[in-house]
């Protein structure tokens, strides 16, 4: 953990850690929201919110085009302003995380993904999945 302490960002409450998460970015310019956890107490001053929207502008000075996550709970990062995209075109994350992960056969995360910029360049969004 050390040696991503940068990669981190963290809310507080009244002095108190309330959310953290982390923005990990691929050699690609893709970059991957992870480590997402907020305080249940928390959770309806908005810490997730925040820690969303943060990463996405570190993400956007970054100059990176995309931002994916691999989320059980889909319906926060829909409001955040991500959809829905295939795990298959995430070749980076894949080939990281995916394959070696215990629950790979029975994944229950969904892959989602927020687009901050046009590309002209070789980043290919994710193939939209219903």
């Amino acid at each position: 953990m050390i040696h991503s302490i940068n990669e981190f960002a963290v809310t507080e409450v009244e002095n108190q850690v309330a959310g953290c998460a982390s923005l990990y970015i691929y050699d690609t310019g893709l970059a991957e929201i992870r480590s997402l956890g907020v305080d249940p107490e928390s959770r309806i001053a908005g810490q997730g919110r925040q820690l969303v929207e943060h990463l996405l502008k570190k993400a956007k000075s970054l100059a990176l085009s995309r931002v994916i996550v691999l989320t059980r709970v889909p319906e926060f990062f829909a409001s955040q302003g991500f959809s829905f995209c295939s795990k298959d075109s995430l070749p980076e994350k894949v080939i990281k995380d995916c394959e070696l992960c215990l629950r790979k056969e029975n994944c229950d995360e969904v892959a989602m993904e927020y687009i901050l910029k046009p590309s002209n360049s070789a980043v290919i969004p994710c193939k939209h999945v219903a």
